[in-house]
């Protein structure tokens, strides 16, 4: 499988640990988050973004640690972290995991979380992946899903994107059975009962988030 991760600068403290996600994958380092990985250690195949957290001094030496460094004005219509995703989708990965981008800055949080309701970013929607120390969060378009419980996360989250349709879950504390819920419908606090559950929905987008306290 290939695997496309992208750091962004987002708070060090959200970032889990990298070690389980460093093997057979390509880095991408998103403005701070280019700087982040070179201090990790974390060799990178691309350093991308307006780069205006970073001194002059910092930015060189990222050239000169890092072979692709695409610089881009600061005014601009896409975000780094949408820069980062288009460069991620051209290496046609298996799964894109994005590292750094909650946290902080509220407007930079939620334009993480909503680039994936874009039209030009519908491709991506399954291979993305957001993780954190706290929440793996992932979109998923209508159809079919079994998700296995991850390994120390207690809760699971069923956010509408969209006006969601025939939502049924199963294998999970509260069940539903064609279901359907407006934009912005969280539903919280749910609970794996096993070691996988199943859900499906017939139209919208659904943002699914497995966390811990």
């Amino acid at each position: 499988m290939k695997a496309m991760h992208i750091m962004v600068g987002g708070p060090a403290e959200l970032v889990p640990p990298l070690d389980p996600y460093l093997t057979d994958a390509d880095w991408i380092g998103i403005d701070g988050g280019a700087k982040r990985l070179l201090e990790l250690g974390i060799p990178m195949k691309k350093a991308l973004g307006d780069f205006d957290s970073l001194s002059s001094e910092e930015l060189e030496v990222l050239k000169q640690q890092v072979a692709d460094v695409t610089e881009f004005p600061a005014e601009k219509d896409l975000t780094d972290t949408e820069i980062g995703l288009i460069a991620a989708m051209e290496e046609l990965p298996d799964v894109i995991r994005i590292f750094g981008a909650t946290g902080g800055r509220m407007d930079h949080l939620l334009a993480n979380l909503m680039m994936l309701t874009k039209p030009e970013f519908e491709q991506a929607v399954p291979l993305v992946e957001i993780i954190d120390c706290y929440n793996w969060m992932k979109m998923y378009v209508p159809g079919r899903y079994e998700i296995q419980k991850l390994k120390g996360m207690r809760y699971a989250a069923f956010i509408t994107m969209g006006n969601v349709s025939g939502l049924t879950l199963s294998g999970f504390k509260y069940p539903l059975d064609d279901a359907s819920f407006p934009f912005a419908k969280a539903l919280s606090s749910n609970e794996f009962t096993r070691d996988s559950g199943s859900f499906s929905f017939d139209s919208g987008l659904i943002l699914m988030i497995q966390s811990k306290d």
